[in-house]
């Protein structure tokens, strides 16, 4: 990706190679605890750490056409709209305080960010006090994400989720180059 969310602030650096995996047979990708992406065909993931040592990754799905693609983003959407609710219920079963706030920071024509604050609990996302970003813009027949984590245990400059639509714009230039 050619620009990073607070590059600056963040000093992101690539963590490994890119990598690609072949889902034609039906398996999902787990994002979080309260979306994943199925139907894809194709994954390919970049990771990243911050200088502060926080997690991201960028993510193409490629799909059999664009329907397939649209279908899946509108579920990703439906899913991350219902994450405050999921996120919760997720405290509640494992005996953490109820604290999850899902926010929507961004929409564009074809892309949804997100926000969650939130304790986490372990397993998909990191054990207390976080912020979890989640970008995806849909193009033709794949979609584009961008997702990263800010912990309280890695202290660094909050991200301006104000610059969020940005970000957006960002993946969609990208997913255009691929």
């Amino acid at each position: 990706m050619a620009k990073l969310p607070a590059q600056k602030a963040l000093g992101w650096k690539p963590d490994g190679p890119l990598s690609s995996q072949d889902l034609s047979d039906g398996r999902k990708i787990t994002l979080n605890e309260c979306a994943a992406v199925a139907g894809a065909t194709l994954w390919q993931q970049q990771g990243y750490r911050s200088s502060a040592g926080s997690p991201a990754g960028q993510q193409l799905f490629a799909f059999p056409d664009a329907e397939a693609a649209q279908s899946a983003y509108r579920r990703l959407v439906a899913d991350m709209n219902n994450c405050q609710t999921v996120s919760r219920q997720v405290q509640k079963r494992e005996g953490v305080r109820q604290d999850a706030v899902v926010t929507t920071t961004a929409t564009t024509g074809d892309g949804t960010a997100w926000a969650r604050h939130w304790t986490g609990v372990g397993g998909l996302s990191a054990p207390d006090t976080q912020t979890n970003h989640l970008y995806v813009v849909h193009q033709g027949d794949h979609l584009t994400l961008f997702q990263f984590d800010e912990l309280a245990e890695r202290p660094a400059p909050p991200h301006d989720t104000g610059t969020d639509a940005a970000v957006l714009g960002a993946l969609a230039e990208l997913g255009a180059k691929s």
